[in-house]
């Protein structure tokens, strides 16, 4: 836990000291299109995800060479195939939203989806093992490198390109170090039946939910991206940025801590589940609702003493973007859970249910409220999914109530205190 919250809290610094330092060299509109594009990768990847790196972590065979190098040579695969899709789609997304820089800056960008390919699969086992050390490090360095990448090129062209090159460099010096400063496993391609079969059984259920994900989650982007301007959308993206923080950390603690040690207490002793899993959630939503509530009451500002004008109106943004997900931290922890005990196909359900219910927010509230209202659209479709996640819960007995009220509570009084200091 404290290699990856020191972690999260120095890329977090990054991110916002490059965020400061670009939106100085570049415009607006620069940051919308490379947001378009980001919700487009993001797509492609989440569109075909096999489940891998879970798979890895639950699996018994999950040290097995065999398994591994399984895992790694389908990951490969989809890696060249992303690849060749996006660069297929690319001309269509340019004339859907427009823009015709669209299409080469997408051909371009996917090929950090073949790059993240060779992503070595022991990124997955140190995790699996709860070995964050060296995995903390190699993220940080490969950030590290996309931004001085960035920030250079964007002195030096002005323009988006500076920031389609840095993800391009950042993304090979990541695979790079991953193969190189991780012990143990060799890679080699091999696909051993058994072990696709396993990979193939498990990865068809999260296939599909993290389509649907995508369509809860960046996808509801790729619809803002539509409604409103490039250079609006560019304001948004640095809201989502600050606004991301406390939310990034909770998902970020809870897929690389909660689910190797749900699962492994599932497999040794089904009993105690419920109770790890309640200490979990506990700390986990009280820490990020501490810090969602620093974001709230300190982001205006931030944003007006560190930003120049043409970014002023993202403080708002991010105080209802927070507020908004807020309700999101309390049932990520049961989204693991399910995932740990084996039940994909009702996480799939969840997040088919999720997805609706945000799309729908997201389109009734701009045609109410404009930007605002669709921000807000997305917090009353959290609260909605909150009710059906906790039917199931009850149903899997592993609901908690008491908690569950507590963090409603403080998300209540976090809204009515923002309330307050807006008016005033």
């Amino acid at each position: 836990g404290v290699w990856i919250g020191g972690g999260f809290v120095i890329q977090r610094v990054l991110q916002l000291g490059s965020n400061l330092i670009l939106t100085r060299l570049l415009f607006p509109e620069a940051f919308g299109l490379m947001a378009l594009s980001t919700v487009f990768l993001v797509g492609l990847q989440m569109f075909s995800d096999l489940g891998i790196k879970p798979a890895i972590i639950r699996d018994p065979r999950g040290n097995d060479p065999a398994f591994l190098n399984t895992a790694w040579t389908i990951q490969v695969i989809r890696g060249f195939a992303l690849f060749v899709v996006g660069c297929l789609l690319a001309y269509p997304i340019s004339l859907i939203y427009k823009q015709p820089i669209l299409f080469p800056l997408l051909a371009v960008l996917s090929t950090t989806a073949a790059i993240a390919g060779f992503t070595s699969v022991k990124m997955s086992t140190a995790e699996r093992n709860l070995d964050f050390r060296t995995v903390t490090f190699i993220q940080l360095a490969g950030q590290l490198v996309t931004i001085i990448t960035m920030v250079v090129l964007a002195y030096t062209w002005r323009s988006v390109w500076a920031l389609a090159a840095g993800n391009i460099v950042g993304s090979l010096a990541t695979v790079v170090l991953g193969l190189w400063l991780l012990q143990g496993h060799t890679h080699k391609f091999q696909l051993e039946p058994s072990a696709a079969k396993s990979l193939v059984h498990f990865g068809k259920w999260i296939f599909l939910s993290t389509i649907v994900t995508f369509l809860g989650g960046e996808g509801l982007k790729a619809i803002q991206g539509g409604l409103i301007t490039p250079a609006e959308f560019g304001i948004l993206a640095i809201a989502y940025t600050i606004a991301a923080i406390p939310i990034e950390l909770a998902v970020k603690i809870t897929s690389s801590i909660g689910l190797p040690a749900l699962s492994e207490s599932y497999r040794n002793n089904p009993d105690n589940l419920k109770g790890i899993l309640g200490k979990f959630r506990e700390r986990v939503l009280t820490l990020s609702l501490a810090m969602a509530a620093i974001v709230v009451f300190t982001s205006e500002l931030f944003v007006e003493l560190l930003y120049d004008h043409r970014y002023h109106a993202a403080g708002v943004f991010v105080v209802a973007i927070t507020l908004s997900n807020s309700v999101g931290l309390i049932f990520g922890g049961y989204q693991s859970a399910l995932l740990a005990i084996g039940k994909s196909r009702t996480y799939l359900a969840i997040m088919a249910f999720s997805a609706i219910g945000r799309i729908i927010g997201v389109i009734l509230g701009y045609q109410a409220f404009k930007i605002i209202g669709m921000i807000a659209g997305v917090g009353i479709a959290n609260l909605i999914i909150l009710l059906g996640v906790s039917f199931v819960m009850h149903r899997s007995k592993l609901l908690n109530v008491k908690i569950d009220l507590s963090a409603i509570f403080t998300i209540i009084i976090i809204t009515i205190l923002s309330t307050i200091k807006l008016n005033l």
